[in-house]
């Protein structure tokens, strides 16, 4: 693996967008990659449980897996970073960089000659709160603005804001159509990241 992109910001900031985006922009250039999320490990988990998939159910896990003394410090993040270096894409998109520890490994990954950075994607309340109305899933158009207010107060999401005031690349995604967000991200492509995919070359 020749790159490893974080992605960090609140639910409903547009960090999928920002993936999918950068994703077919590597592929565009004949550069393999790959797509990883945090969650994909606790579904696993929860699966391996009997339990169903849900932000409420993978939320209580991560707090249980992240908690002093549970497990050792930073486990799901070391368990992620053995994900990304076992997969043979040249570059890996993590999405859901929330914990310091995640932030951590990520920023280790330059001393095994794997170059890494970190996105933030920036977004007011008040588009997320629209947008999970809009999308509605699993009766989410229900949510009223002190319950999603609550969400965010969750120990899993308060950090994220502080690890974006560390980002190598900062997205502010306001925007009401996706295809003028999409112009700042690819401007970021070839600005920040284009360059780390061909250093050498």
């Amino acid at each position: 693996m020749k790159l490893v992109i974080g992605l960090a910001g609140l639910p409903l900031a547009g960090k999928e967008t920002v993936g999918n985006k950068i994703a077919d922009l590597i592929k565009a250039d004949g550069i393999s990659v790959s797509r990883h999320r945090f969650s994909d490990i606790l579904r696993d988990t929860l699966d391996l449980w009997g339990m169903p998939h849900g932000r409420a159910n993978e939320q209580i896990l991560a707090q249980i897996m992240q908690r002093p003394g549970a497990f050792p410090e930073g486990v799901l993040s070391r368990a992620m970073k053995h994900r990304l270096k076992q997969n043979t894409a040249d570059v890996g998109i993590l999405d859901g960089v929330r914990w310091d520890s995640d932030e951590a490994m990520i920023r280790e990954f330059p001393q095994e000659s794997i170059a890494s950075l970190i996105i933030y994607v920036d977004t007011d309340d008040d588009h997320r709160y629209a947008r999970l109305i809009a999308r509605n899933r699993s009766g989410e158009a229900s949510t009223t603005r002190e319950q999603f207010a609550e969400l965010n107060r969750q120990p899993n999401e308060t950090f994220i804001p502080i690890i974006g005031t560390r980002a190598d690349i900062k997205l502010v995604n306001n925007y009401e159509a996706i295809a003028d967000f999409e112009k700042d991200i690819v401007t970021a492509y070839e600005q920040s990241i284009k360059p780390l995919l061909h250093a050498g070359k």
